[in-house]
């Protein structure tokens, strides 16, 4: 809780699988913007493309290879149904060859592969099963010869279909399917010449429509998944604006710590914290000494630059992950302690102090007849809540603390024990090296002992 800037503010969701870069999001708005079947992907969108389908691609082929080897398989014992007399030619190949065939395809199916090797490894699968099935329709001989052929050629219609791999290798797979089948079919005893050709066109146009489908199934799913790439790097664009929103909104753009309202939110979170005890919590409100002066004589620029640098020196006096600390308006600064004690709160205080004095800025504002060093300082004032304190009663507490400092001579801290007052007065100590007793006495910046300063009504800088 360091820094009050980053409090409350959530994180942006972790992108997609696909990464936008400007050319896929230029790409993306053009190719959404003409027709679909004139889609034409890139090689970086390619990519995107296929590492995004590859999960769904990968698991349709592996269940496809798994179901064809186990109905393969099944086969067997019908074949002694259909075809006794060749059982054990049927049972080396439908048994044991087939699966075979389809488990090495499974394994080149696990992982992501090239675009070549997903489809190489398909077209050789099933011409090599398409092949071995025409063996068998060769041994087995009269109505078995066109029907092994037949069911294998449907086999291989619908992996055309069913597996997602570029146009080319559906190409390729078509026009090898056709041609073994052809093959076959010229040889067929039980047909003429003229009738094989006749089958095998009829065939080869219906394998090549579902090579159509399967290509138009591919430009549809390509333009889905640019819908899908749109969507997300619009979606990215309005977190991230809300992210920019949260952040202007709860963040000081001069010194990166949170503002006003990021205090607020934060206080109010940390009095709902039941494992936290009131009377744990300080408050510790600092103000630049005579920061009126060195914004008049030195520029807006110089008071900028000088804020920045006593922000940054707060911030990085407070402990990490316990503390938050926030601008709480102008020159003024607002340290939130959890788990605290009256001396630890002193000495985080302290240590504020000294280290924006050891700064050593000058402000050329300040008179040497003031008996100042002529360098910027800051005055600290620390208030402790208890159960029933609000949080405005404990900034009011500080404030009060603060300007007693302020009356005090400038360049101390003052720890408030109003909360130890039944009647709500505000008594106050500076925070000295050995923390004085709750009193009437302070010590200023070089350790002198010094009665308490009636309070008067007006801070003087």
């Amino acid at each position: 809780m360091k820094s009050g800037a980053s409090l409350g503010l959530i994180p942006l969701a972790d992108k997609a699988s696909a990464s936008m870069t400007p050319a896929l999001e230029a790409e993306t708005e053009r190719l959404l913007s003409q027709r679909t079947r004139d889609i034409r992907f890139s090689p970086e969108m390619v990519r995107a493309y296929r590492k995004k389908d590859w999960p769904q691609r990968s698991k349709i082929a592996r269940a496809w290879m798994v179901w064809v080897a186990l109905i393969s398989m099944a086969f067997v014992p019908v074949s002694q149904l259909l075809a006794p007399e060749i059982l054990w030619l049927t049972t080396a190949i439908s048994g044991l060859l087939v699966p075979a065939l389809h488990a090495c395809a499974y394994l080149v199916w696990r992982k992501p592969r090239s675009a070549a090797v997903e489809g190489l490894s398909l077209m050789l699968l099933m011409s090599s099963v398409m092949i071995a099935y025409g063996f068998l329709a060769v041994a087995a001989g009269g109505s078995d010869y066109e029907r092994f052929l037949i069911c294998i050629m449907y086999v291989n219609t619908i992996a055309i279909v069913i597996f997602n791999v570029d146009y080319v290798w559906s190409l390729s797979l078509m026009v090898c399917s056709t041609g073994i089948f052809f093959g076959f079919e010229i040889f067929n005893p039980a047909i003429d010449l003229k009738e094989a050709i006749g089958t095998s066109v009829f065939y080869a146009a219906g394998i090549y429509a579902a090579t159509v489908a399967r290509k138009t199934q591919s430009i549809l799913g390509q333009k889905a998944f640019l819908t899908s790439l749109r969507s997300q790097y619009r979606s990215d664009a309005l977190k991230s604006a809300n992210h920019q929103l949260e952040i202007l909104a709860t963040r000081d753009p001069l010194t990166g710590l949170g503002n006003r309202r990021s205090a607020t939110d934060f206080i109010e979170r940390l009095w709902r914290d039941s494992t936290i005890p009131k009377a744990c919590i300080a408050f510790i409100m600092a103000d630049i000494d005579l920061f009126k002066r060195l914004n008049d004589t030195a520029g807006h620029a110089a008071g900028d630059e000088c804020i920045r640098r006593v922000a940054k020196t707060i911030e990085e006096s407070v402990r990490l992950d316990e503390d938050a600390v926030f601008r709480y308006g102008g020159e003024e600064f607002l340290a939130v302690l959890a788990n605290a004690t009256p001396d630890l709160a002193w000495t985080i205080a302290e240590r504020i102090r000294s280290a924006v004095e050891a700064l050593a800025i000058v402000n050329p504002g300040i008179d040497p007849a003031d008996g100042c060093a002529g360098q910027v300082t800051i005055s600290l004032g620390v208030a402790f809540a208890h159960e029933d304190a609000t949080p405005e009663n404990v900034a009011k507490w500080a404030d009060d603390a603060l300007y007693d400092a302020k009356r005090c001579g400038k360049n101390m801290v003052f720890l408030s024990n109003a909360h130890a007052d039944a009647d709500d007065t505000h008594h106050a100590r500076p925070a000295a090296a050995q923390p004085a007793p709750f009193g009437g006495e302070f010590r200023n910046s070089d350790g002198l002992l010094s009665p308490r300063p009636e309070r008067t009504s007006q801070n003087q800088g």
